[in-house]
């Protein structure tokens, strides 16, 4: 219970600030890169205004003298947040941290006076990670190609309102884009049953309870509300005992189901993904596969999700996996487990927004 408290305040923090800007409703302000036609020029500055067939560029809030461009002479624009960067780098270094600092707790608990130290390096290490890969997100700018068509400035319109720094009385209706995904997790497993019965090893005294968890899964949005999702994922776990020959458990799961989608504000959703699939249990010893099982697995699993960019989501997680095992080696079993993973994905497709 421990684990679960603690990993949560840092995904609470770290995106705590996001949470608070939308609740107090602040004024964001967004860069662009405009590339005119006909121009290698780049002209760059503060998104200030859209028009009704133009749009107006701040060199800086402090000097808001500002330029129009028409749409004629717009090739493409980006658009990324201010201040992006900083902020990507300082949620993903809280968040790694935390998850860093946990892992140690979970897996070195027993160490005494080392515990403390052990887990605070893991945070270190995995608050640098998680700081690039915030870094890398901060980065990331939406593209909107004009290509000096009206059609096109009009349909990219309602969108850019959205980062425009002077808002329109009737705000801009945010659409639906990025149907298509692929996202990647990682965290802490809990078994919750003894993997297999009368295993035939010598040495074998049973497996930990405790164990690594990661998954990559492939998603498609229908609706908002609606999607589908595929998953792949392995949980790793050692034995118990002091045999001088490695041995681990891995339980690997395949499977697929609906998505469904309650947004709790403008950035923050609650995922429910019940599913289906097949499951497969292997007890390796000195690196090689002794024991294999295999059944249908059914998992339920909730996540917290938060959309750092138009095409990175942050996530926080926790499933439950159901298999039942018939091991060709003879005999049979239930695993299961409980996980939690932060995650973090990446939506794509084929059009701009």
């Amino acid at each position: 219970m421990k684990i679960f408290m603690i990993i949560g305040l840092f995904v609470c923090c770290g995106f705590w600030t996001g949470a608070q800007e939308n609740g107090n409703k602040k004024i964001k302000v967004y860069k662009t890169w405009v590339k005119l036609n006909k121009s290698p020029q780049i002209v760059t500055g503060v998104l200030y205004e859209i028009g009704d067939s133009s749009i107006f560029v701040a060199g800086s809030l402090l000097y808001p003298s500002t330029r129009e461009y028409s749409f004629s002479n717009i090739e493409f624009l980006k658009v990324r947040r201010d201040k992006s960067i900083a902020r990507g780098a300082i949620a993903g270094s809280a968040i790694g941290a935390g998850g860093g600092f946990a892992t140690g707790l979970a897996f070195v608990g027993e160490a005494g006076v080392f515990t403390g130290v052990i887990s605070t390096y893991l945070g270190l290490v995995f608050g640098v990670f998680g700081g690039g890969v915030g870094i890398l997100a901060g980065t990331i700018k939406d593209r909107f190609p004009i290509n000096s068509s009206f059609e096109n400035f009009e349909k990219y319109r309602s969108p850019l309102m959205n980062y425009s720094y002077l808002q329109e009385e009737i705000v801009a209706i945010h659409k639906f884009e990025h149907k298509a995904y692929i996202g990647f997790s990682a965290g802490l497993s809990f078994a919750r049953d003894e993997f297999a019965f009368d295993v035939p090893v010598n040495n074998y005294k049973g497996m930990e309870r405790t164990g690594f968890s990661s998954k990559t899964i492939f998603g498609y949005r229908i609706t908002e509300q609606i999607g589908v999702i595929f998953s792949v994922r392995t949980n790793q776990y050692s034995t118990i005992g002091d045999s001088q020959i490695p041995m681990s458990w891995n339980l690997d799961a395949f499977t697929a189901g609906p998505v469904l989608s309650l947004p709790l504000s403008e950035k923050f959703r609650f995922d429910f993904s019940p599913s289906i699939g097949f499951a497969s249990a292997y007890l390796y010893v000195d690196n090689k596969e002794v024991y294999t099982g295999g059944g249908f697995a059914v998992n339920i699993s909730g996540a917290l999700a938060y959309d750092i960019s138009k095409r990175w989501v942050g996530s926080f997680s926790s499933g439950y996996l159901s298999s039942k095992q018939e091991f060709k080696e003879g005999g049979n079993g239930k695993a299961s487990d409980i996980d939690i993973q932060l995650g973090l994905a990446y939506k794509f497709g084929k059009r701009s927004l």
